[in-house]
């Protein structure tokens, strides 16, 4: 049969997270789905922790003999995948009990994207949602948040293969951070419509960019993604303008953060 849903993750060192994940899945879900795991070239033991699903018809698994990056392990996931709903997920999340419900609802209205809240380490609950860094969005975010265009984590990301056709899947010119920014204005782009989800996902955070780069090596693909989108999709007078607008917020909100974020801008600009 058929699966109807998806679930595509792209998995690099992520150790045992990845086979947390993947547990939760098998254990939390009666849906009828199938699991696509990207690894990219990982040098780790997690693929080999999660021999046990690979007897399994539900889980397949692509080894990559590259690191694609996350935008092109997530299109290849998608285009290897059979279902019309496309659930991306990271590894270093675990599904949570009434997951189920809620992919009844994404079934039944698939003409939305739907993102879930996700679970923090300290036990918060992150709706995730914040303003795409365009000018015109910033002013309505401060002034009247239901009129600004806002985008999410990527970190669980359902839509269906239909809608993920319209904007183009994710944009490839990103290897790490800024796709999810670039794939969310691109949804608005085409009226389609944003949803939170009732059910969140605990989101261990990090996965493995945080043992793979130190603080300054994060910030400046950060930087050099943030400066990619205005590229695409607008000027590099309004990235000039936003960037000002963040070190200015920074400086009231969090002065201690300025000296960093500055001389991270700095050496991505060289």
């Amino acid at each position: 049969m058929k699966p109807q849903i998806s679930i595509i993750i792209v998995n690099y060192n992520s150790g045992e997270l990845l086979y947390n994940c993947l547990t939760s899945i098998k254990e939390k879900l009666s849906a009828n789905y199938e699991t696509v795991v990207v690894d990219n070239n990982s040098t780790d033991n997690s693929i080999a922790l999660c021999g046990t699903f690979e007897g399994d018809s539900r889980f397949r698994f692509i080894r990559s003999t590259e690191n694609l990056g996350f935008a092109k392990g997530c299109n290849l996931g998608a285009d290897r995948s059979k279902g019309e709903i496309l659930h991306f997920l990271n590894p270093d999340t675990q599904l949570q009990e009434g997951a189920d419900e809620d992919y009844r609802k994404v079934i039944l209205n698939p003409d939305n994207v739907y993102v879930t809240p996700l679970i923090n380490r300290d036990g918060s609950v992150e709706n995730g949602k914040m303003a795409i860094p365009m000018l015109r969005d910033i002013f309505w975010w401060n002034i009247s948040r239901g009129r600004a265009r806002f985008w999410c984590k990527g970190a669980s990301v359902i839509v269906s293969r239909e809608n993920f056709g319209k904007v183009g899947k994710w944009c490839e010119d990103y290897f790490m951070y800024g796709e999810d920014t670039d794939l969310f204005y691109s949804f608005w782009k085409q009226n389609i419509k944003i949803e939170m989800l009732e059910v969140p996902v605990f989101h261990y955070g990090g996965g493995c960019s945080t043992n793979t780069w130190s603080n300054m090596e994060r910030e400046l693909i950060v930087q050099r993604s943030f400066r990619r989108f205005f590229r695409r999709h607008s000027n590099m007078f309004h990235y000039v303008a936003v960037k000002v607008y963040y070190i200015v917020h920074n400086l009231i909100k969090h002065p201690s953060k300025v000296p960093f974020d500055i001389k991270a801008w700095w050496k991505s600009c060289r």
